[in-house]
């Protein structure tokens, strides 16, 4: 894994109890994959289930986990790491929920970066539950540099 559970927040700017990521288990130039164990007592869990609207912030949080991650790496001096940029989803795009993961379920989340513009980045991402796609969508996302040292 090169994130896990213990280190994501020094990658993603959001904080309990919002966090939808567990762990970085895959990273290359234009794709990333977390990973997410969905948990009873999260904020978005509803009857026993991961509400449609945590779906969707796993793949915009998985897409803010890639950035960090990949930031982290080039953009460091000194050894020092550097603050997570901070992201706004600015368009969703063919959200598509075909089912909502339980209590204990292992979601595999992917974003593949298809372009990259003047810091608005459009990705594409899924969610995996076993072996089924159970979301999917297209996102711009626009980062903020502001306060930042990137």
């Amino acid at each position: 894994m090169l994130v896990n559970r213990e280190d994501v927040l020094k990658y993603i700017p959001q904080r309990m109890p919002i966090v939808v990521v567990h762990g970085l288990i895959e990273h290359s130039e234009n794709q990333s994959t977390s990973i997410f164990n969905v948990e009873k007592d999260h904020l978005f869990v509803r009857d026993g289930k991961l509400l449609p609207s945590g779906l969707m912030e796993n793949i915009a949080q998985t897409a803010a986990l890639r950035s960090g991650y990949h930031f982290s790496n080039v953009a460091t001096t000194g050894g020092e790491m550097k603050d997570p940029p901070i992201g706004f989803i600015g368009a969703l795009k063919n959200f598509v929920v075909d089912d909502l993961p339980t209590i204990g379920s292992v979601l595999y989340t992917t974003v593949k970066m298809t372009h990259e513009v003047m810091g608005m980045q459009v990705v594409e991402g899924f969610v995996l539950c076993g072996k089924q796609i159970i979301a999917s969508c297209e996102m711009k996302i626009f980062l903020s540099q502001e306060g930042q040292n990137v």
